[in-house]
C-alpha cells in the first residue's frame, strides 16, 4: 500500500482535532466568554481576529521552519505551542492575556500544525490524485467542526464553564503532535518510494501516436516565487480566496451570537455552525473528487457565488429551517472554494516552492480576513446590526468570483518567448 494514503490519514486526524476544535470551537465559546468577562463584542472579537491574522501571517515563518526542520517536527512543535496558548486562555483574567495567548501562541501553533504543512505534504506525495487528497485532508476541518461546535455548545450550556473548552482544545493539539511524530514523513524518498507510489523510470510508456488528453492544467515545471507572484492568475486566486476566507472568519466568529440575536437557542446555533462545518467538509471533498477532472477555478468562483448568497440569507435566518438552510449553502460554497485555492496554486506553480508561494498568499489574504470579524462586531456595537457588513460582503464578492471563473493558467515567460520565436515568419 502506498504510504501516502497512511500519511493522509494522519494528516486528516491532525486537521480534524486542531482546526475542528480550535477554529470552529472559538466561535461557539465566544458568547459565554463575553457574558462572563464583561467584554464587548468588538473587544472579544479582537482575539478571533488576532488568531486568524497570525495563522495567515505566520506563513513565511512556517515555510522556513518546514525547510529547516521538516514538516514532521514543525507540526509537533506547533501542537505544543497551541496547547500552551489554550491553557493560558483557560487561566486568563484580562484582555491582554487573552490577546497574547490566542494571537501569539495559539495562532503560531495552529499555523505550524494545519494548512501550510498539510498541503505541502499532500503536494509532495500526490500528483495524479492531488485534488482528491487535498479535498479529503481539508474536509476534515469541517468534519471536526460538525463534531466540536454542537458538542462544545452543549458542554457550555450544561456546565456554564467556557474554560473547560480551552482545556479540551489544548488536549487535542497535543494529540495532533503525537500523531505527527508517529506517522508524518516529509517526502516519499524518506520511506523508499515515489510520488503517487510510482517509479517514474518504470512508468508505462504511452504508445507512439497516442494522444494524452489533460483535462486539468498542471504545470510541467516548478515556478520560482518571484515569477509566480508576477502573474495575473496568482492575484486573481488571491482576490477570490480573500473573500472566501473573510466570509469564513466572519461567520465562525459571529455566527452563533448572531443566531442567538435572531431568537435561535444556543445549542441549535452551535449545531448550525457544526452544519456549516459538515457541509464545508462535503464541499471540500466534492472539490477533491472533481478537481482532478475539472479545473478547480470553477469550484473557486462558483463556491464564492454560493457563499455570498448564503451570507445574504443569514440576515433573515430567524427560524431553525432558515438557519440550517444558510448553514448548508454557506458550508458547501465555502468548502468548495477553500480547497480550490491551494489546488490552483499547486497546479499552476508546482510543488518545489509551494510552501513559500502559499505563505505569500496567506500574508495578503490574512489581514483582510482578520479584519472581517472586527468590522462585523463593530457594526453591531454601533448600529445594532450585522446587516451592513453582510450586504457589503456579498456585493464586493461578486467581482472576484467572476474573475476566478474567467481566468486562464499562467504561461512561463520562457515558454512564451519560445512559442513566439517558433511562430515568427
Amino acid at each position: 500500500m502506498f504510504y501516502g494514503w497512511k500519511l493522509l490519514v494522519g494528516l486528516c486526524g491532525i486537521y480534524f482535532l486542531t482546526t475542528g476544535s480550535v477554529f470552529y470551537g472559538f466561535g461557539v465559546v465566544l458568547p459565554a466568554m463575553i457574558a462572563d468577562m464583561g467584554w464587548s463584542r468588538t473587544e472579544a472579537s479582537v482575539g478571533f481576529s488576532a488568531l486568524a491574522l497570525v495563522v495567515g501571517m505566520a506563513g513565511p515563518v512556517v515555510a522556513m521552519a518546514i525547510k529547516r526542520f521538516g514538516a514532521r517536527r514543525t507540526i509537533a512543535l506547533g501542537g505544543v505551542m497551541a496547547a500552551a496558548g489554550a491553557i493560558s486562555v483557560y487561566f486568563t483574567t484580562s484582555l491582554l492575556q487573552y490577546y497574547l495567548s490566542v494571537g501569539f501562541l495559539v495562532g503560531i501553533g495552529m499555523a505550524m500544525q494545519t494548512v501550510i504543512p498539510g498541503t505541502q505534504l499532500v503536494t509532495n506525495w500526490f500528483a495524479r490524485r492531488r485534488a482528491l487528497a487535498l479535498g479529503i485532508f481539508m474536509a476534515m476541518g469541517g468534519a471536526g467542526a460538525f463534531v466540536a461546535a454542537p458538542a462544545f455548545a452543549y458542554l457550555v450550556e450544561i456546565s456554564g464553564n467556557w474554560r473547560l473548552i480551552w482545556a479540551i482544545m489544548a488536549l487535542n493539539t497535543l494529540i495532533s503532535s503525537i500523531i505527527a511524530l508517529i506517522i508524518v514523513r516529509d517526502r516519499p524518498e524518506d520511506v523508499g518510494t515515489f510520488t503517487d507510489g510510482i517509479d517514474p523510470d518504470a512508468a508505462p510508456v504511452t504508445p507512439a501516436g497516442a494522444a494524452v488528453r489533460k483535462q486539468v492544467h498542471q504545470t510541467a515545471e516548478s515556478w520560482e516565487v518571484r515569477n509566480a507572484i508576477r502573474t495575473l492568475p496568482f492575484w486573481l486566486i488571491i482576490a477570490a480566496a480573500t473573500f472566501v476566507v473573510a466570509g469564513g472568519t466572519i461567520v465562525n466568529s459571529q455566527g452563533v451570537i448572531h443566531l442567538q440575536d435572531l431568537g435561535i437557542d444556543t445549542v441549535t446555533a452551535g449545531a448550525a455552525l457544526g452544519t456549516v462545518g459538515m457541509l464545508g467538509a462535503c464541499g471540500r471533498l466534492m472539490t477533491g473528487l472533481l478537481g482532478d477532472r475539472f479545473d478547480p477555478r470553477f469550484m473557486l468562483g462558483g463556491g464564492l457565488v454560493v457563499e455570498l448568497l448564503a451570507v445574504l440569507l443569514f440576515n433573515f435566518a430567524t427560524t431553525e429551517p432558515l438557519a440550517y438552510l444558510f448553514a448548508v449553502l454557506f458550508g458547501a460554497g465555502n468548502g468548495m472554494a477553500v480547497v480550490a485555492s491551494p489546488a490552483l496554486v499547486a497546479n499552476y506553480f508546482g510543488h518545489k516552492n509551494y510552501a513559500a508561494i502559499i505563505g505569500i498568499r496567506g500574508l495578503i489574504i490574512t489581514p483582510v480576513a482578520a479584519i472581517g470579524p472586527l468590522i462585523a462586531a463593530a457594526s453591531f456595537d454601533m448600529v445594532g446590526s450585522y446587516g451592513p457588513v453582510f450586504y457589503g460582503f456579498a456585493l464586493l464578492a461578486v467581482i472576484p468570483a467572476v474573475a476566478a471563473l474567467l481566468m486562464r493558467p499562467p504561461v512561463p515567460k520562457v515558454v512564451s518567448a519560445v512559442a513566439q520565436t517558433q511562430t515568427a515568419p
